[in-house]
């Protein structure tokens, strides 16, 4: 019989099933709509739509994947009969645009949405878990700590919203999901922004009527249901309603009529939770809570969600106050419900779990030698590769007449960086010089970035290039090609008054500079070895497939038409890039399951079959996941990666997201300047340091030590990383950061690198400014001989202009 994958749990259910039969999910509306015409379709940004999930009031969500990450996002779809009413269509807009702009851990993240063949779609993040009105039903009634632990998270993502000015006006247990933490407790997300209103400025019109009532009655204030105008209290009204309902397992008031229910809101007293659910003992500081949160008069609640948090914060202590010590031992909290037990007991009253008492021996102690340690050590030793070491080791013997080319493929995160540099640490020790190049900092393929590189640590040029006098035995043709690489006449820096006209187009010819800038390469591979005549040469080009494409075209003309001299030219690429190489490869893999299952002292991968490969990041993150408290890790790499970066402390994920933007320039300077707010960036630094999402090193430009960063002192531990932090940080918060990035303190341009400043106006949406700067890197690289790159910055021209079609049918 075929199976099916449940979206929720990811157990493999039979077709015959109705529901999941770990979790319950009804996975026969999945089977239902395998006829669904939009199964299979990509949406722009490479969103490939895989199956149906749920189908809400406004619109159908679907589980896709984002091809190039490999990353799994949601997708919602308006319904196709909702089209022709504007102002459904408004409110799913209003619901992208609103929560685009949050940027809270607890709060849902929107990645894109856009409009395609007359379909609009939001794309967000996948998340895992059960609605809060699920849980109660199958665990309740919920501990008094777990509630104020829940509501705390839903009032910490309220605080934001409402600081942004949008008002959730829907909020409902079914609109807060609760994800497990394997160290007890529940990681909340607030979804479903379908209703949220934004705050009007003068002259802006609403998506409503004026008098027209949305939200749900069970959980709707009175001003609400009466049609005035709200503030962030109705949404606190609606939390004082979900911990009236956990409190007492029921709702304030119940009717048969959603018109008697809002009646009810405005004028009826609101029932006793202590009388309501009289065996649950429930403490007077949380009835006073309860009481003061669903007061009538908004002028009487509390008047933000943040002194509603610190009211069940200050009700909990009292709580736990309360309980007193046990048998003059104290008290423990439970790693499950969190609720405060007896440190006497071995289980918990509420939820039964064995209590595990810090400290306590409860049977001698064994020797160290007879209990081998679990601690895992970060970072994880390099193991397993001893072959890929010796293929390595085996190209370095044979490049002893003329140039040899090696390239290590695989998949990110497979290993290759690591591979590559245990490689070169090596061949240093054997004493060979060692030269690497690679990407520019921002990640923008900047022109020449590599190759220019590459020559000035080969050549032991002064930075800038020197001048001809400092190039002997150059050739005319290499000359012409160094000052064509180093011309300060034509600079990466382009001032600001000149971003409007287009570059002189020069007396050379594309394929001219195209051969004058291999040469140029070739004269400083003999410059290297004729300063260094008993060593072998050794450049090391590492993420190859992110070089920008006239440096490419330098490394692969000169590998074609090698110099006779004993050098080694190796890199290392992701498996798509085909650089047209000649010489040897190896496809690299992950690490065998025992080596994996080794490292991760038993914490690894499920069981199943013997071929298993683990790539050594996953390991890393798992490892990571796992001593962050985490549970049921995602299979995938990049999901995994992305449910971390969401895990992270506000601040945190927003000091990740800013170095994602700025790249591997990013210094302290710079994130001050794009988060402001931000008091200090010391501990924030050192939760992403500990976390292993960022390096920190300190800057030396003149070293040339690989690991150190010229242009700044901050970077992503790992492109990936950097990647899907990007990727994960809702659309209208990585346009503001792209936007701060290109200017200063003042608003002034910065002189950056032109593709760096088409970058950032590119992602920050200004169109405009970025059509132009757009056309002259698409100029340049086809000056230059890169028609990828060239063809690269139209399609981006193309997408501003698909994006300005859309804004104006809105």
């Amino acid at each position: 019989m075929s199976q099916v994958v449940c979206p929720q749990c990811a157990n493999e259910c039979d077709e015959a099933h109705k529901f999941c039969p770990v979790c319950g999910f009804p996975i026969a509306e999945l089977l239902s709509n395998k006829e669904d015409p939009l199964i299979g379709t990509t949406l722009p940004g490479g969103y490939q739509i895989l199956e149906l999930i749920g189908v809400g009031g406004m619109g159908r969500v679907y589980r896709a994947e984002q091809k190039i990450l490999g990353r799994t996002v949601a997708v919602k779809i308006i319904h196709p009969h909702l089209l022709g009413d504007e102002s459904a269509s408004a409110r799913f807009i209003t619901e992208a645009r609103a929560t685009s702009r949050l940027n809270h851990p607890n709060s849902v993240g929107i990645i894109d949405f856009g409009k395609k063949d007359g379909q609009l779609y939001i794309v967000m993040e996948f998340l895992r878990g059960r609605d809060l009105a699920r849980v109660a039903y199958e665990d309740g009634p919920l501990p008094f700590p777990r509630i104020i632990d829940v509501l705390c998270q839903v009032l910490a993502a309220l605080t934001e919203a409402h600081h942004l000015g949008i008002i959730h006006r829907d909020l409902k247990p079914e609109n807060i999901v609760l994800q497990p933490l394997r160290m007890g407790g529940d990681f909340v997300k607030v979804v479903d922004f379908g209703l949220a209103k934004i705050k009007e400025t003068a002259g802006t019109p609403g998506i409503t009527m004026p008098g027209i009532v949305c939200g749900t009655p069970d959980y709707m204030a009175p001003e609400q249901g009466r049609g005035d105008p709200l503030d962030g209290r109705s949404d606190l009204y609606a939390c004082g309603v979900i911990l009236f309902q956990l409190l007492t397992g029921r709702l304030p008031f119940e009717s048969d009529s959603p018109t008697r229910v809002v009646l009810m809101h405005m004028t009826m007293p609101l029932p006793n939770p202590a009388h309501v659910a009289p065996d649950r003992n429930i403490p007077p500081a949380l009835l006073d809570v309860t009481r003061k949160a669903l007061e009538k008069d908004a002028a009487d609640r509390y008047q933000t969600a943040h002194e509603f948090e610190a009211a069940l914060k200050a009700a909990l202590a009292t709580i736990t106050a309360s309980k007193g010590p046990a048998s003059g031992r104290g008290s423990v909290v439970c790693n499950a419900c969190r609720a405060v037990v007896p440190r006497n007991q071995k289980f918990c009253g509420e939820c039964g779990t064995r209590i595990a008492i810090p400290g306590a021996v409860t049977e001698p102690r064994r020797a160290p030698a007879d209990r081998p340690s679990t601690a895992v050590s970060l970072p994880l030793p390099f193991v397993g590769r001893e072959d890929d070491l010796e293929w390595l080791d085996a190209c370095r013997q044979t490049a002893h007449a003329s140039l040899d080319a090696a390239r290590i493929i695989g998949d990110p995160g497979v290993g290759k960086t690591r591979l590559l540099h245990e490689f070169l640490d090596l061949a240093a020790e054997n004493g060979d010089f060692v030269v690497e190049t690679g990407p520019d900092p921002w990640w923008a393929e900047v022109s020449y970035f590599a190759l220019r590189k590459a020559i000035l640590k080969l050549a032991r040029l002064p930075e800038g290039g020197g001048s001809p006098d400092t190039w002997p035995g150059v050739t005319p043709e290499a000359k012409r090609g160094l000052a064509e690489i180093f011309d300060r006449t034509d600079p990466t820096v382009v001032a600001s008054g000149q971003l409007w006209s287009k570059p002189a187009a020069g007396s050379l010819s594309s394929d001219d500079r195209r051969f004058i800038a291999a040469e140029a390469l070739r004269w400083a591979l003999m410059r290297a070895h004729e300063a260094e005549p008993r060593r072998l040469i050794i450049l090391a080009i590492d993420d190859l497939q992110a070089v920008d494409g006239a440096s490419k075209n330098a490394f692969t003309d000169v590998i074609a038409e090698p110099p006779l001299a004993p050098i080694l030219v190796v890199a290392a690429h992701t498996s798509e890039l085909d650089p047209g190489w000649d010489g040897s490869f190896r496809k690299l893999f992950g690490l065998p399951k025992d080596i994996a299952a080794s490292l991760v002292r038993g914490g690894g991968p499920a069981s199943g079959s013997s071929d298993l490969r683990v790539p050594p990041l996953y390991l890393d993150q798992l490892v990571r996941f796992g001593l962050e408290g985490g549970s049921e890790p995602p299979a995938r790499m990049a999901d995994l990666i992305a449910l971390r970066i969401e895990r992270l402390p506000q601040d945190a994920r927003r000091t990740l997201q800013a170095v994602a933007v700025i790249g591997d320039a990013a210094d302290r300077s710079a994130l001050r300047r794009l988060l402001p707010d931000v008091p200090s960036f010391d501990d924030v630094l050192k939760v992403l340091t500990d976390a292993g999402m960022i390096e920190e090193q300190e800057v030396d430009p003149a070293s040339g030590t690989r690991g150190r960063i010229a242009l700044g002192s901050l970077r992503t531990a790992h492109p990936l990383i950097r990647e899907i932090a990007l990727a994960t940080t809702p659309v209208a918060v990585r346009r503001h950061l792209h936007a701060k990035a290109a200017v200063d303190q003042e608003g002034e341009p910065l002189p950056l690198p032109l593709e760096v400043q088409a970058l950032h106006a590119y992602h920050a949406q200004s169109s405009f400014e970025a059509l132009m700067l757009l056309e002259q890197v698409a100029d340049r690289a086809r000056a230059r001989g890169d028609q990828g790159g060239s063809v690269l910055a139209l399609r981006r021209c193309l997408d501003l202009a698909r994006r300005e079609l859309f804004r104006g049918e809105l």
